[in-house]
């Protein structure tokens, strides 16, 4: 499973910083996959953590360690940048993980968020799974809408819509942007136009599965923090 798209994404959110990101915290990190991808695309130390961890993942550069999202075991200001990919639709109280992820970050740090776009006509669309996975998922999603069960509070794989996701950033950092319509271009040039006029034409909010967002500690734009 190769995550080597989102990690150089990353790593080209950060290119705005003033200093290269050389530590970095990739909450949720599953296998420790996505913590080897980043950690080569930034060529940061890179911390992964979840709640189970296989330590034999662990390499020169590359730690893991077993932690909760909404309890991170990091002094504050820890990291230059944090990275959470399709996390917080599992977390229950999504918002203590994303103020612990604001809090362990430095004042010139940014986090990277991404969930499944809770409007979405169909998921899992570029991912990795199989054709029949995917069909299957896409089925029980909607099984869960008809039920009136459409909730991460729930137990359905739902996420946020683009705006909920935003708010939920916007209410611990400074500046918060979506990155989404950036994020879809880099990942199917060749259906850049029609990525472009799907957000232009306001239909990006049911047709992506996914939403992202880039949050900053300082608000780059006015000084303020």
């Amino acid at each position: 499973m190769s995550f080597d798209f989102e990690a150089r994404f990353f790593q080209r959110m950060l290119a705005g910083r003033p200093s290269p990101a050389r530590r970095v915290l990739v909450v949720g990190c599953g296998d420790g996959s996505e913590v080897a991808h980043i950690a080569g695309a930034t060529g940061a130390t890179t911390i992964g953590l979840d709640l189970g961890v296989d330590a034999r993942a662990r390499r020169p550069g590359i730690h893991l360690l077993r932690a909760d999202a909404r309890r991170l075991p990091f002094r504050d200001g820890t990291f230059d940048a944090l990275y959470c990919y399709h996390v917080l639709e599992h977390v229950p109280g999504p918002q203590h993980a994303v103020a612990e992820s604001r809090r362990v970050l430095a004042s010139s740090g940014m986090g990277f968020f991404g969930t499944p776009n809770r409007s979405r006509l169909a998921g899992y669309l570029g991912g990795r799974a199989t054709t029949w996975e995917k069909v299957k998922w896409n089925l029980a999603d909607w099984g869960k809408r008809f039920a009136g069960r459409w909730s991460n509070e729930q137990g359905a794989h739902a996420g946020f819509t683009g705006r909920e996701l935003a708010r939920l950033a916007a209410g611990v950092f400074a500046r918060v942007e979506s990155v989404s319509l950036p994020y879809y271009v880099a990942k199917y040039p060749k259906l850049g136009a029609f990525v472009r006029a799907s957000f232009r034409l306001g239909l990006a909010g049911f047709l992506m599965p996914s939403v992202y967002v880039r949050a900053t500690v300082e608000d780059t734009a006015s000084g303020h923090r």
